[in-house]
């Protein structure tokens, strides 16, 4: 199935964004780069010696189009480029196909806020697991993502979805098992066993994990904590589950 087209291209805006951008090794693949006619300065200027290197050019158009492009006329700075997204793939064709046989996903539901998927994605991809990513009621790939991930996203394996309910029911007829996160759940999630083929799902900011996708889940784990803390953050919370996970791997 060929992607959605609303995961074929990420745009990042920016001075500094796009020439961290450029500096990435290996580079990903760059689909177009618009530059105002009129931007200048020294971060413009490493930004065209850093195409020069690289073989590519921008293309000099009126800050309007750069703009129109970006959505963020505040903060795109005169520059914008867009990125191949080979990082995302479709849940249908991934699930159907060979799978290895020890897998662990970041599931998320309802998480909106976009400084907090990229600070998700950038664990999940330090910590060797991928993300299961609904398009709806979710944080899109954008701008900002990339930012919070400070460029992670680009290394990042992502699944993508319509709805996280569909994804999981196939999941687990490929053999899975899910877990959700939440502050009530039965099991310590430090003492839990893991499946070889594991999904932990990561609830809404405020409201946690859907009662709709309790027909999905195999286990509800809380973390333990102290202090009369009752709850983590979500981006701080998946970290804590993306170690621990890349830890009982070592």
């Amino acid at each position: 199935m060929p992607k959605h087209p609303r995961d074929r291209f990420i745009s990042v805006y920016g001075r500094k964004p796009v020439l961290e951008l450029l500096e990435q090794n290996p580079l990903p693949k760059i689909h177009s780069i618009r530059l105002d006619k009129k931007a200048k300065g020294p971060t413009i200027a490493a930004i065209l010696k850093k195409l020069k290197q690289l073989g590519l050019e921008a293309e000099r158009v009126k800050g309007e189009e750069v703009h129109r492009i970006s959505k963020n006329p505040k903060q795109d700075q005169g520059i914008v480029v867009d990125v191949e997204n080979s990082a995302m793939d479709d849940f249908s064709d991934f699930f159907q196909g060979p799978l290895p046989s020890k897998m662990a996903f970041l599931a998320l539901d309802g998480v909106t806020t976009p400084g907090n998927l990229g600070l998700i994605i950038r664990s999940a991809t330090a910590f060797g697991l991928a993300l299961l990513l609904p398009r709806k009621g979710s944080a899109k790939l954008s701008p900002l993502v990339v930012k919070a991930s400070a460029g992670v996203l680009f290394k990042s394996q992502i699944v993508g979805c319509e709805r996280l309910g569909p994804a999981l029911k196939m999941a687990k007829a490929a053999g899975f098992k899910v877990y959700a996160l939440a502050g009530g759940g039965s099991s310590n999630f430090y003492q839990t066993q893991f499946a070889d083929r594991a999904i932990f799902i990561m609830g809404n900011e405020t409201e946690g994990v859907g009662e709709h996708l309790a027909q999905y889940i195999d286990e509800y784990c809380h973390i333990p904590m102290w202090n009369a803390v009752e709850s983590l953050n979500v981006a701080c919370a998946a970290t804590t589950v993306a170690a621990e996970y890349a830890r009982r791997q070592l």
